[in-house]
């Protein structure tokens, strides 16, 4: 049985030296220390945790309230601002299509009997 790596013999060994260290004298004293120690820890950890829970769940209820539109505004749409993803100066740049555009244009039922302008055929 290894426990974090030791195992009983090294267990054992540890304990040994501590005794002689310490003597049988002051060993309730450090466990009694080492105890209050890890109470205090363990006590610092709970309250961190809540502290972060607590942040937690007030920033969720704050992202919520920012992502639902007000009561009666659902139909409409607001306007480009500066922060929005394509502002209106990039808007006018866009090129305006055409019902002549490529893209809209009617393709030649007959693309082999395609006429040369006059300008090109010189």
């Amino acid at each position: 049985m290894n426990v974090f790596g030791v195992g009983p013999t090294e267990l054992f060994v540890v304990l040994i030296v501590i005794l002689v260290l310490f003597g049988p004298d002051r060993l309730p004293e450090l466990a009694k220390k080492i105890g209050g120690a890890s109470r205090e820890l363990r006590d610092n950890l709970n309250s961190l945790n809540e502290q972060m829970n607590t942040a937690l769940e007030t920033s969720m209820e704050l992202d919520k309230a920012r992502m639902t539109p007000p009561a009666g505004d659902s139909e409409t749409i607001a306007p480009a601002s500066e922060n929005s993803i394509l502002p209106q100066a990039a808007l006018a740049e866009l090129p305006a299509t055409t019902s002549e555009d490529s893209s809209t244009a009617t393709p030649d039922p007959n693309p082999a009997q395609t006429t040369v302008p006059p300008a090109a055929q010189d």
